[in-house]
């Protein structure tokens, strides 16, 4: 994977997510040497939510598909208004 530090990234950005694109490999962005975010090409850029759906649950054949969320409380509702 090559690196790239934040500043070139920040001057040739459309350039790097071309190669990206071009090259179908990942490059990671630095500052100061130390990783920060990393541009990954897009797999498909066709692919439906349900296509990506329909995917996951090929590759994910042994999960409940009947999952039930559990009930809501108003306390726990309260907890996450801050």
């Amino acid at each position: 994977m090559k690196n790239i530090g934040l500043f070139e990234a920040k001057t040739k950005l459309s350039e790097i997510c071309e190669q990206v694109m071009k090259n179908k490999e990942p490059v990671l962005i630095t500052k100061r040497g130390k990783p920060l975010v990393r541009i990954d090409p897009v797999e498909n850029e066709s692919s439906s939510v349900w296509d990506l759906s329909n995917k996951f649950r090929k590759t994910n054949k042994n999960m409940d598909v009947d999952f039930e969320l559990p009930e809501r409380s108003v306390d726990a509702d309260k907890n996450h208004l801050g």
